[in-house]
């Protein structure tokens, strides 16, 4: 007969079909709360820890500071505040259909930019590779021609010369290609998380909605009980976006106090390459440097 055990500690043990005593494996908790020690107590600054309560008919999910001292020990949170309060976040971090665009155009003109510096280093580079090229026959001839051993010599190591040298260009030229595959195709999934944070966050993945937290924002967010969230710091790419919104909004301010010009035409379609570049893109980018894969460092308390 099967009998199940609980510690004074809390841990679930077990007697098998022999009598020996075993562990019960652990339900991953962790799934049920995501944000758990990535929200953190705004009385203590340590992450907040998460559970179930038992009721009188069912559990009841919540997070709690089990920081001793602090001033909000023990006292817990419903979760549909924490998670609920962090959706609403992710909402007010989706950009309008324009400052999407927008952006996306600077990505794109970036992008392109990119793509024809590195073809102009590749042939530069290939053209000084054929410049060798040529002098090395032109040793080889006099090797030819040559009477003293040493001459030859001196030749002979010119050209070994000259085929390092051309070694070592054509390691630059591999390290310096353009990237394989086309701009929509690497940043499609980056962009549709930026057109849309709660799409990755309504994940049943438990990675997926992780992702989220450490994406959007540069550090843990801190929660006050009875009080909400204090400001998040948001991460660069979303950075980004503010500044441009910014600085969009300062060129239409500035326009409405200087006297009126003649219009430039508009283009067919998308949005203005000089708007794009000099109005907004190269200011924006030089205060931003642009990130959308999680960091690599993991967190206090994750």
């Amino acid at each position: 007969m099967i009998h199940s055990y609980r510690s004074k500690s809390g841990k679930r043990f077990r007697t098998n079909a022999r009598g020996a005593l075993t562990r019960q494996p652990e339900k991953d908790i962790n799934r049920d709360f995501p944000l758990r020690g990535f929200v953190c107590c705004d009385d203590c600054g340590e992450p907040y820890t998460a559970g179930w309560s038992k009721g009188r008919h069912k559990h009841y999910p919540y997070y709690l500071c089990d920081t001793k001292g602090c001033a909000s020990y023990r006292k817990s949170i419903q979760r549909d505040k924490i998670e609920g309060g962090f959706e609403v976040m992710l909402q007010t971090m989706q950009p309008s259909r324009e400052l999407f665009e927008l952006s996306f155009a600077i990505f794109q003109k970036i992008w392109s930019h990119h793509e024809e510096r590195a073809a102009s280093k590749k042939k530069s580079i290939q053209s000084e590779i054929r410049k060798l090229d040529k002098q090395q026959e032109q040793f080889l001839d006099r090797i030819v021609d040559a009477n003293n051993q040493s001459v030859t010599a001196a030749y002979e190591n010119r050209i070994e010369e000259l085929d390092r040298k051309k070694a070592r260009l054509t390691d630059q030229m591999n390290r310096s290609h353009k990237p394989n595959g086309s701009f929509k195709e690497i940043y499609r999934t980056a962009f549709a998380f930026l057109a849309n944070p709660c799409n990755l966050w309504a994940s049943d993945k438990l990675e997926d909605k992780r992702a989220v937290a450490k994406l959007v924002f540069a550090d843990t967010l801190r929660y006050k009980r009875n009080e909400g969230y204090r400001t998040a710091r948001t991460s660069n790419i979303f950075n980004m976006l503010e500044d441009i919104t910014m600085e969009k909004s300062e060129m239409v301010r500035m326009e409405g106090l200087e006297p009126p010009r003649l219009a430039a035409p508009e283009p067919k379609s998308g949005v203005s390459a000089n708007f794009t570049t000099s109005a907004v893109g190269s200011r924006a980018f030089r205060r931003s440097a642009v990130s959308i894969a999680p960091a690599s460092g993991k967190r206090k308390g994750s």
